[in-house]
């Protein structure tokens, strides 16, 4: 099987798979919400229940495309309606804000994926570093520091680390800020501004970067030393190439193929992964709104923003698969 057909193939598989996703995704919430009574209509009106007209409690149901005691063609009828909606990108109003959340999330996306996108570039490129410095030597003194002092950081408590750096280098060395996405007001000058956000991403993004580069490094590590006791580098090394050559063109090249995989999902948990930073930095991004969702009950927000990270999920693992294909044209398609 070719590549093309490879793709068209796996396009199907993701078509039902987020079908099934979405369907989890319904049922989860649906069925736990009017199991323990946590229905948006009953989280909006509270007390003021028995003081509504019952036709209007019947019409805030409607609006949030419920049912206020669902029968079996009721559950359907709500099932219908939810994929239409989400699968059209429309996830309804959230409870408390009463906007839509497609723009609750549009507004708070961008910060997101640039302290994410950050602290990715950080994690991913400071352990591939290290990574192949230390596989050259391994059991050196100073392979034996980098995975003492990489474990450490890597199990420390990103919220711990985070508010460290913010008593450090905020509180008792104050060259940044303790919250906050940008100062305010903002800057009007274009280039006061990106410096302003700039400064307020330092501590967030490095709390982020520093703390999980730890994986990348030692996987590369592993890999890398893995990779170096194949035939084929002592071949290489045998026709007098240089140890430089031996290591980038030829080794590197097989031992990224595993930190493809992982690469790719560290994309898909970019919104996931930024709950507690954005939290401890009161950063204005979706982690941050998760965690304000999560202890409003606003959940109409918090399923709309795992379905994106299901999505995510999905399309990672895929992108995955196609680069290994071009990173090793050994790998056939079947």
């Amino acid at each position: 099987m070719g590549l093309r057909e490879y793709v068209i193939r796996r396009s199907v598989y993701l078509f039902y798979l987020i079908i099934i996703v979405t369907a989890f995704n319904f049922f989860m919430f649906r069925i736990a919400s009017f199991m323990f009574g946590i229905t948006p209509v009953n989280l909006m009106i509270g007390g003021l229940k028995e003081n509504l007209n019952p036709e209007k409690i019947a019409q805030l149901y409607r609006d949030f495309g419920l049912v206020q005691n669902p029968t079996a063609a009721d559950w359907i009828w709500m099932f219908v309606l939810y994929m239409r909606n989400t699968l059209s990108g429309n996830f309804g109003r959230s409870i408390y804000s009463k906007n839509l959340v497609i723009d609750e999330i549009m507004w708070r996306l961008p910060n997101t994926l640039l302290l994410m996108g950050t602290a990715a570039l950080i994690s991913i490129s400071l352990g591939i570093w290290l990574g192949v410095r230390v596989a050259r030597n391994p059991g050196s003194k100073g392979d034996v520091a980098a995975i003492t002092v990489s474990l450490f950081l890597y199990s420390l408590p990103i919220f711990w680390f985070g508010l460290m750096l913010l008593m450090i280098f905020g509180y008792y060395i104050p060259l940044f800020p303790l919250f906050g996405t940008m100062s305010k007001p903002p800057p009007s000058n274009p280039l006061l501004f990106a410096l302003d956000v700039l400064w307020h991403l330092t501590l967030p993004a490095t709390a982020l970067g520093i703390g999980g580069f730890g994986g990348y490094f030692l996987y590369m590590r592993s890999n890398l030393i893995d990779v170096m006791t194949e035939d084929y580098i002592l071949t290489a090394r045998a026709k007098g190439l240089d140890e430089h050559t031996v290591l980038y063109k030829h080794a590197m090249k097989n031992a990224m193929l595993p930190m493809v995989t992982i690469i790719a999902l560290t994309i898909a948990g970019l919104v996931g992964g930024a709950t507690l930073t954005e939290t401890v930095f009161n950063w204005y991004g979706l982690g941050r709104y998760i965690f304000d969702s999560l202890v409003l009950l606003d959940y109409p927000v918090v399923q709309a923003i795992f379905f994106i990270m299901s999505i995510l999920t999905v399309l990672a693992n895929f992108a995955a698969d196609l680069l290994y294909g071009v990173l090793d044209p050994r790998i056939k398609y079947s």
